[in-house]
């Protein structure tokens, strides 16, 4: 009886950390796995379509706090009036289908290109061992463990530096082939992305 006590106690513990739900808030039913732009956001929802958008607004430069987790919090609410008022929209704190449309708009666009067979098993520049399960990317400049997030259509992927490169001219990323998965990508093409500094 201890025991079954101390399992549903764990469970129970464990169900808003990282948990998957289809609710809209981390209270009780654990986070939503979305990707951006399929729901209303705002404060006290949770899920990895907010924490796509508190990545984007920590790409920007007036960001206060905002957290690269995927909890709307205060933060993420006065960040949004903030970015709202700039690009004149109504401001209300609430990532509404308008306010995600312009944020998308804020994301860089350049050229991707991925890897992956044939360095599998090796060790990347900034340490770590390649797989095929391994979602990253590389970069000539930003510093290894710098967050982006990607955006192909309408999917999202979240990665961190993790290599150098790509060295073929006009391309600035280089996804890893599990990272280019999560968006589509199956050849050499433009993404938009958000680099959190």
């Amino acid at each position: 009886m201890a025991l079954a006590t101390m399992v549903a106690a764990a469970a129970s513990a464990n169900a808003g950390v990282g948990g998957v739900g289809t609710g809209g808030s981390g209270q009780g039913g654990g986070c939503a796995k979305a990707d951006f732009g399929k729901r209303t956001l705002r404060l006290g929802d949770c899920g990895t379509d907010v924490m796509t958008l508190n990545w984007i607004l920590k790409s920007m430069r007036f960001e206060r706090g905002v957290r690269p987790n995927e909890n709307f919090e205060d933060p993420t609410e006065g960040t949004l009036r903030t970015f709202q008022r700039r690009a004149e929209l109504g401001v209300s704190g609430i990532a509404n289908a308008r306010t995600r449309r312009e944020l998308v708009k804020s994301m860089s666009r350049q050229t991707a290109s991925w890897y992956g067979p044939g360095f599998w098993g090796n060790r990347t520049a900034c340490g770590q061992r390649l797989k095929k399960r391994t979602i990253g990317v590389a970069h000539k400049k930003l510093p290894c463990g710098t967050k982006v997030v990607f955006k192909k259509g309408n999917r999202y992927v979240h990665t961190t530096v993790i290599d150098r490169g790509p060295y073929v001219h006009g391309r600035t990323w280089d996804l890893t082939q599990r990272a280019a998965r999560e968006i589509g990508m199956t050849a050499t093409e433009t993404v938009q992305s958000a680099v959190v500094r």
